[in-house]
């Protein structure tokens, strides 16, 4: 993935993520990945090259930073505010 590629994706997951209750975990990352996607093919981005740019599937991106933005909420991480 390039750098462009991989700078919309955090800013998009930055903008997008929000916590989600544990049990709407697996559907929300569902939900994000594809919403993604078409946020990424508008965005001119090669969608069918971008899980593997990544090295890893976008469900499993998004259900970590679901977790993460729970992890922030709930005050388990230290953020730079």
């Amino acid at each position: 993935m390039t750098q462009r590629a991989i700078d919309i994706l955090n800013s998009w997951i930055a903008e997008t993520v929000r916590p989600v209750p544990p049990d709407e975990l697996s559907r929300e990352a569902h939900r994000l990945a594809n919403e993604f996607m078409a946020y990424a093919a508008d965005a001119g981005l090669k969608v069918e090259t971008l899980e593997i740019d990544l090295g890893e599937d976008l469900v499993a991106r998004m259900t970590e930073a679901l977790e993460t933005a729970a992890d922030v909420e709930s005050g388990h991480v230290l953020t730079d505010d």
